[in-house]
């Protein structure tokens, strides 16, 4: 026999959990209530401890120098002249790391372990004074070394280290240089110093480098110099042996004489050729009588004057005719001397086409002599060509010693240059000096306050919390039944009358979905209804072992007429029965929307919606929010129960180990009359059990022929669902 519900209460109260293995927020607040002192109690200690630690440590300044990261190199300062100025952009990202080491290297370390005389300090050098009593007894049991082995820079090593710290500004080439100091002085001071030392270190980088490279130039020019002097006196002396004596623009005599005669030939021919080009115009000139227009012959001084006479001979003419007739005789007279002076002209015309062509041949002749001398020439360059080859490769290696000792003289006069601290500028600028902190930055004393302070609410209500579940009670089962079984209840196991399914292959069902949705996790969710009604434990006890025939049970729950608490009876019995088996709860009353809105999803669509056709199963079967009880709400469509209700049963059947019907009452409907004798178990909730009206229910649904009809009398108190119309 079960405890009763009264017990069950206050035992979840004191394990803080409810019914259904939820977190029940009342029994932990009455927790933390009764443990109120204890709380109080640790949150004062952890703000006096807090505030005493705050006033009592040694407050911690950081003081924070910028170091720009660029190339400095000038016109002046570049080893190469040629490049542009802005040839280099600046380091990239891994060079900027590569400096952050820099900064951290253990040679800068000491180096501004000396410049700041940090050495005696007990900030940064605790063993100056022989060590502590501590330290004397590790050092006697061979734990740490000697403090006469290390130096007195190396003990700082370790506490410079801890208050240093480099870093890079993201997207940038600055980079942070932050020290930490008990001193408000020797932060900014520190930081101040290892960004000058680190400046200085580069420019001493780049003097040494430039003095190695100028040490190794010395001795590569001194080589050079040497090897040139012989390579010109090679030179020169193979000159003189094979007669290449070089003239004007670097050319030997042989090929300078060549190279004239090739240009006389070509003055030859061209004069030839405009000789005899002139000639044939004269003639072709002369053939068609167009002698005036013969450049030549027009020029020449005796066709000049004879074109003179003609041209006042025919003007006398002309001025004669207007007077006296052709056949006068002074008109013969004067056209006698025009045909003289035509005749003139024509013989001059001849004169110089033949002094044209005598140039011509003269031309010629010269033409043949050129050839012939270059011809010679040669041959005389052809046996000169051996030897000038040899002076070539004589004259190259000559000019590329004397290239490479211009080259290297001028990186060594560079290098010289550089080596100077002024014109040695370091690829790297303070961009930003450090300045003395005027607030600690440890301890912050009001955050550590006010965290400290929560830490210990936080430690101590979180203690009494876990003390509250994980204390060592009986813990109900995930859905318990803690009720006493009724005497009236107490019966032989139901034999389940068997009855003809409906074999159907309903399109919208996926068994494969609803099998998904039965092994879904419980979520959390609030509380809609009380599950403690006396008879809810009870009932699942008589009805859930039979389904162990292998069929799904069908259970109808409904009510003589309108009752208040009979949706608080139906919800409990389905979560008492889906704790152990497989169950859905089918809403078949349209006015019973709270058992919709137990759905995690609000349950809008349901039974209606999927018999008009306009859902499937996978959308009108919800998860309770509570339990891994399945609802098919009553649905939002318009239509009615009627049509394809008998397929839609089968098929939850063929899922389910038990079907809940949450039907209207007897009074107001015949659909449980209707439904009866395919249930199995139809549960009659009524106020009254000896009422008229529970009487005549309980005879009109025990006639329709179910397995078995259970009258059970609503004993709990009024829940948070509600009937609507």
């Amino acid at each position: 026999m079960g405890q009763t519900a009264a017990e069950a209460m206050r035992d979840n109260e004191d394990n803080g959990t409810g019914d259904n293995g939820t977190i029940d927020l009342s029994g932990i607040g009455g927790a933390l209530m009764r443990n109120q002192k204890w709380i109080i109690g640790s949150v004062l200690a952890a703000f006096l401890c807090s505030t005493a630690f705050v006033m009592l440590v040694k407050p911690r300044y950081t003081a924070e120098a910028k170091v720009l990261i660029e190339n400095q190199e000038s016109y002046f300062t570049r080893p190469d002249k040629n490049l542009p100025a802005d040839s280099s952009l600046g380091p990239d990202p891994e060079a900027v790391l590569s400096q952050v080491q820099l900064m951290q290297s253990r040679d800068l370390a000491r180096s501004a372990i000396r410049a700041l005389h940090l050495e005696g300090l007990p900030e940064f050098d605790p063993d100056a004074g022989g060590g502590s009593l501590a330290s004397r007894f590790m050092e006697m049991l061979g734990l740490s070394h000697a403090l006469t082995d290390r130096s007195p820079e190396d003990r700082i090593l370790d506490t410079y280290f801890l208050d240093l710290t480099v870093f890079p500004v993201p997207k940038s080439r600055v980079v942070s240089i932050e020290f930490v100091s008990n001193d408000r002085d020797m932060a900014p001071r520190a930081a101040n110093t290892i960004a000058d030392l680190y400046i200085d270190l580069q420019s001493r980088t780049k003097r040494d480098s430039a003095k190695q490279v100028a040490v190794s130039l010395d001795g590569l020019i001194s080589g050079l110099k040497l090897h040139l002097a012989e390579a010109e006196s090679r030179a020169e002396k193979f000159r003189l042996k094979s007669g290449l004596l070089v003239g004007a623009n670097n050319l030997t005599i042989t090929a300078q004489q060549l190279g004239d005669i090739n240009t006389q030939l070509t003055q030859a021919r061209a004069s030839q050729a405009e000789a005899q080009a002139k000639f044939r115009l004269i003639r072709d000139m002369l053939r068609q009588g167009r002698l005036s227009e013969v450049p030549d012959v027009a020029n020449n001084e005796l066709v000049r004057k004879i074109n003179e006479q003609l041209v006042t001979l025919r003007a006398q003419l002309a001025l004669e005719s207007r007077t006296l007739l052709p056949g006068h005789p002074h008109i013969k007279e004067l056209s006698a001397q025009i045909t003289d002076l035509e005749n003139n002209l024509r013989s001059a015309a001849d004169k110089v086409a033949r002094t044209l062509e005598n140039d011509s041949r003269i031309a010629g002749s010269r033409v043949e002599n050129l050839s012939a001398t270059l011809e010679s020439q040669k041959k005389v360059a052809g046996l000169a060509n051996s030897d000038d080859v040899t002076q070539r490769q004589y004259d190259s290696e000559t000019r590329l010693l004397k290239e490479q000792l211009e080259s290297n003289t001028a990186k060594y006069q560079e290098a010289i240059a550089r080596q100077n601290a002024v014109s040695t500028p370091a690829d790297a600028r303070v961009v930003s000096r450090a300045v003395a902190p005027t607030l600690a930055t440890f301890p912050k004393k009001l955050p550590i306050i006010l965290l400290s302070t929560l830490a210990g609410l936080v430690f101590s209500a979180g203690s009494i919390i876990a003390g509250v579940m994980l204390a060592d009670k009986p813990r109900n089962a995930r859905y318990p039944l803690p009720v006493q079984v009724p005497s009236e209840l107490e019966a032989a196991p139901a034999i389940v009358r068997p009855r003809r399914r409906i074999s159907i292959a309903e399109p919208g069902f996926d068994t494969t979905g609803s099998e998904s949705l039965v092994s879904a996790t419980q979520p959390p969710a609030d509380i809609i209804f009380d599950d403690r009604p006396d008879h809810a434990g009870a009932l699942a006890q008589r009805i859930g072992p039979a389904s162990a025939s292998g069929q799904a049970v069908v259970t109808l729950v409904t009510s003589p007429a309108g009752l208040q608490t009979e949706a608080a009876t139906i919800v409990s019995l389905a979560r008492a029965l889906a704790g152990r088996y497989r169950t859905i709860l089918v809403n078949l009353d349209s006015h019973a929307r709270d058992i919709d809105a137990l759905a995690a999803d609000g349950g809008r669509e349901g039974l209606v919606n999927l018999l008009a056709g306009t859902s499937s199963f996978a959308e009108v079967i919800h998860r309770d929010a509570m339990t891994r009880l399945h609802i098919l709400a009553h649905g939002n469509s318009a239509g009615e129960l009627d049509t394809g209700l008998d397929d839609v049963f089968d098929a939850l059947c063929e899922t389910y180990d038990h079907v809940v019907l949450a039907l209207p009452p007897v009074a107001e409907t015949k659909l449980a009359m209707t439904l009866a004798p395919f249930a199995d178990f139809v549960v009659l909730v009524s106020d009254e059990p000896a009422s008229h009206a529970a009487e005549v229910a309980h005879i009109g649904l025990s006639g329709a022929g179910p397995a078995e009809v259970i009258l059970v009398e609503s004993s709990c108190p009024v829940m948070s669902a509600r009937r609507t119309g």
